[in-house]
This record gives structure tokens, C-alpha cells and sequence, in this order.
């Protein structure tokens, strides 16, 4: 396969020279302005694009990069904060904190590929496996780390970026270069290899994280970054069982797909395996741990994983990297428009004041200039019998997390249905998409006092679907409730007692709950 990497042009005649002095690096790294990361980040990319425009003798090049690098990295995490919380779609501020963290890393990925370029191109590369692992690696690294900003803001990854990925790893392979350690302070274990780094970004993306609120990306980028050595890569050969393998075309500009929906006939030259079998076990292991409120010693997980519900996200990564996701209702396209109420305070109050007039061509989700709380506007893009594709008109001020609970209503519905908020997408015109998952066909307005609390909060109360055989159940804030508590529901002046008995669903917004009347 032949190798093709994107490469700025060199300037022949630069009128200002790279800088590769050690003791000069180190000074400018001193002086960089940490406390705005955006202003570091600028300086720091002016100083690689510099390095980057023009011929660099290989040591050099190298040596100036691993300078550069730690700085980077601590940049980047100062960065991280100002757009991996953001609703969407988010807004010109966050996403110029995106921009620049997305290229601070393209140059780094510029400079690491330059390095490997000219490392092929040495006549005599005798014992330089463990050279072209580290610039691999670290080209990977950056690549990876350019395609988690894509997730964290819910846009697609550029195809060329997968293809770049894909190049590289079949590099280290012709060079046997992909098992070999390399240091990596910024890892638990303080190693890393092109196949953790490779596996890492192969595995977030099966992760499906536009279905992920963006602080749990993070959380799973990390987790990942510690059990992603538990994976194999390897050639194609004899699959006894093919849960949990993926087809990894190192040719294409693709991700990872799983080979029971593969539909052409794999390339043994080109193509390989991802198999994800015991990195599954283990996150059984580490669920099994938890549930015996145990945080495994190992790393992988923060100290808080049993408060922060870090088993949710677990369940959620089987599901992905165990058996293949089936679509369960086919779509239909509809050209039609909805009315969106979003989370739980915004559709208690409008459910409440149903029958209040509302202006919604202002396209306001939210409460109003004259206390009226309004839905938003939105296209529907295709329906089937479990929900919606939705995409947001342009004129329309919603914003939304993944995890959302929403109530909508269409032009042919008198009553607004209730629905969770599934997975979201930018696409390249900037447009936002939704999915919406429906969870019950009304819902009712309640106020809450749980565990003898002395403050009233507001939640939604979602009646029995016997035909579903779906009992009722109420929809709080995350935290308000625990299996047990005792609820003083609220309802048309009258006052109900009830305990919650089981956990149907969490979101990063939200609880639901089955209840028994006491």
C-alpha cells in the first residue's frame, strides 16, 4: 500500500529560521502566557508552524517537538475546559477554544510526520525501530487527540483524518514497530505503544460518543487511554466467534465497523482485525468491582467512579464493544416541523401552563420575556415507530446535552410526548441533528419533596403503559433520589407519598424511577 501523508509545503528561502536550540526552546516555553491557554496556544502554534514551513535536519526536528510536547499538552488540558461542557450547539467562543486546541495538535501532527518521512528517507537506518515507534506514536497521539475534539463537539471526523490514522499504524506495522514501548509520562503506566495510542482512538469511536454527554468523553477517552492494551490487533485469519471483532481497512478513510456488517471481502494485505473480546472481560471485571463498591487499584478509573455512577458508563461500552448494536425500527423521511421543550424544568413548567398561549416562532426554549415559558422550533428529518431525527433550525436559541429529557408535540398531537434526548451530530454545514428516543406518550407536572427535604423540586411524573407493560414511574434531577427514598409527590393540590423502587434510566441529566404508592 503506498503511503501518502499530508504535508504543508517547505519554504525554500525562510525569512525566519527555525529554532532548535534547546536552551532557546526551553526560554520560550517559559515565557508562555499558561494563564490565557488560547494566547499560549497561539504563540506556541506560530512557533511550530515555523518549524513545520521549512527543512529541519531530523534530530533536530525531533528533539524541538518532544521539547514542545509537554507544554503542549498541559495547554491543551487548560483548553479542554472552555468547550468539553458546552451545550449545543456551542457557541463562537467555545468553539474558538476548539479551533485552537484542534490546531495546536495539526502541528504537532505535521512535525511528527516530517520526522517519519525523513527517518524512511535515511539511507543507513540501522537499530531505528524505537525511533520510528516514538514518531509514530506521537503522530498518532496528535491525531488522536484532533479527532476527540471532533467527539467532544459532536462533528464528524474528516475522512482524511481516518485515512491519516490508518497510514500511519501500516507504517509501524512494516517496520514492526507497533509493539515496542515508549515513554509516555501522561499515562498511568507511564508507557505507551503505537497500538495502545492506535487502539485508543480506534475504540472511542466504536464507543459511539455522539451518544455521550461531552464530560462523559472524557471520562471514557480516559478510561480507555489505561485498558486499551487488553485489545488485539492482528491480521485476518479463522473467527470462531465474531462478537466483538471489527474490520480495521488500513487503506480506506473508514473507521472500524464490525465484521458481521462487513459486505465486501476483506483484503489480507491491507486489512486487519480489532479484537475486543478481553478488553470486555475486564470491563466486566471492573463493573462486577464496583457493584461491590470497590474502585479497582489499577488506574483506570477516578477514586470517585461509585459516586460519579462510573458503572453507567461501563454498561454503556459493552454494549458497544460486545454484541452488534440492531437497529430496531426502520426510518421513514418526514418533512414536517415539532415543537421541543428541553429538560426538566422547561417541560414541567410548560406541561403546567398547557393550556397559556405561547409565541414559538421566536424559537426560544426556555422561559420568556413575559414569564411564559416557550417550546423551540425544530425540522423533523425522519421518524419511526421509537422516535425522531430532528435538526435544528437556524433561527431557533435551543440549546440541549446529550441525555436530555424533552417534551414535543407535532402538528397532528394535542399533547406533548416525552422523550430522551439520544445522540447528536454537527454536520459539515454546522447544522445541528438530534435523535430523540420517545419514553412515554404524556407525562404530568409535579412538584417533589424527597427524604423529608426541606426544599421543593420540580419533576414529571410518566403514567403505566400496560400495553408496554411499563409501569409508572417519575423523572428527578440526578441526585434528588435513591432507590428507597420516600417522595412527597405533589399533584393539583393534592399531596401522595411514595418510594421509589427501582433505577430505570440515568442520564448525565436526569433519574427516572419505578415507585410504590405508600
Amino acid at each position: 500500500m503506498p503511503i501518502s501523508l499530508k504535508l504543508p509545503n517547505l519554504d525554500s528561502n525562510p525569512i525566519l529560521l527555525a529554532e532548535t536550540r534547546a536552551h532557546k526552546i526551553n526560554e520560550f516555553i517559559q515565557n508562555l502566557p499558561f494563564g490565557d491557554p488560547i494566547r499560549a496556544a497561539t504563540d506556541l502554534i506560530e512557533e511550530l508552524q515555523i518549524i513545520n514551513s521549512q527543512k529541519v535536519a531530523f534530530t533536530n526536528r525531533l528533539n524541538a517537538l518532544e521539547l514542545y510536547r509537554p507544554s503542549a499538552i498541559q495547554i491543551y488540558q487548560d483548553l479542554i475546559p472552555h468547550f468539553s461542557s458546552a451545550s449545543l450547539p456551542i457557541s463562537k467562543n467555545e468553539q474558538a477554544f476548539a479551533d485552537a486546541a484542534e490546531q495546536l495538535w495539526q502541528e504537532f501532527a505535521f512535525g511528527y510526520k516530517f520526522a517519519l518521512v525523513d527517518l524512511q528517507n535515511k539511507i543507513l537506518n540501522l537499530g531505528s525501530s524505537k525511533t520510528t515507534a516514538l514518531v509514530i506514536q506521537r503522530a498518532i497521539h496528535a491525531c488522536k487527540e484532533m479527532m476527540l475534539i471532533h467527539h467532544l463537539t459532536y462533528a464528524s471526523a474528516p475522512v482524511s483524518l481516518w485515512g491519516e490514522l490508518h497510514q500511519l499504524y501500516y507504517c509501524a506495522l512494516q517496520q514492526s514497530a507497533e509493539k515496542l514501548p515508549v515513554a509516555e509520562h501522561y499515562t498511568s503506566a507511564n508507557a505507551s505503544s503505537v497500538n495502545v495510542t492506535y487502539a485508543q482512538a480506534l475504540l472511542l469511536n466504536l464507543a459511539n460518543p455522539q451518544h455521550l454527554a461531552n464530560q462523559d468523553i472524557l471520562k471514557v477517552d480516559a478510561y480507555l487511554g489505561n485498558v486499551a492494551h487488553q485489545v488485539e490487533l492482528r491480521p485476518l485469519g479463522l473467527i470462531e466467534n465474531p462478537t466483538g471483532v471489527f474490520l480495521v481497512p488500513l487503506d480506506s478513510t473508514k473507521p472500524p465497523t464490525a465484521f458481521v456488517k462487513n459486505k465486501d471481502i476483506p483484503d489480507g494485505s491491507t486489512d486487519i482485525l480489532l479484537v475486543t473480546v478481553n478488553l470486555a472481560r475486564q470491563i466486566h471485571q471492573h463493573i462486577k468491582l464496583l457493584q461491590e463498591g470497590v474502585v479497582p487499584n489499577d488506574g483506570s478509573m477516578p477514586k470517585n467512579a461509585i459516586e460519579s455512577h462510573f458503572e453507567d458508563l461501563l454498561a454503556h461500552l459493552i454494549k458497544q464493544f460486545g454484541k452488534t448494536p440492531q437497529r430496531l425500527f426502520s426510518r421513514s423521511k418526514k418533512s414536517d416541523g415539532v415543537e421541543l421543550s428541553i429538560g426538566i424544568n422547561t417541560t414541567h413548567h410548560l406541561i403546567r401552563e398547557v393550556g397559556t398561549q405561547f409565541n414559538a416562532q421566536q424559537g426560544i426554549s426556555g422561559l420568556g420575556t413575559n414569564g411564559v415559558y416557550r417550546p423551540s422550533r425544530w425540522q423533523i428529518l425522519n421518524v419511526s415507530a421509537g422516535g425522531y431525527a430532528l435538526r435544528k433550525f437556524n433561527s431557533s436559541m435551543a440549546t440541549a446535552h446529550i441525555g436530555d429529557v424533552v417534551a414535543m408535540k407535532d402538528n397532528n398531537t394535542k399533547t406533548w410526548e416525552l422523550a430522551v434526548l439520544r445522540w447528536a451530530n454537527v454536520n459539515e454545514l454546522k447544522q445541528l441533528d438530534v435523535g430523540l428516543q420517545l419514553i412515554s406518550p404524556s407525562a404530568s407536572a409535579v412538584s417533589i419533596r424527597a427524604d423529608d427535604n426541606a426544599l421543593e423540586s420540580e419533576a414529571l411524573l410518566l403514567p403505566e403503559l400496560s400495553a408496554l407493560k411499563q409501569p409508572a414511574s417519575i423523572i428527578t434531577a440526578v441526585g434528588l433520589c435513591k432507590i428507597g427514598s420516600t417522595v412527597e409527590v405533589h399533584y393539583n393540590n393534592t399531596v401522595s407519598k411514595v418510594r421509589t423502587t427501582k433505577l430505570v434510566e440515568r442520564t448525565a441529566s436526569f433519574e427516572r424511577f419505578q415507585y410504590s404508592l405508600i
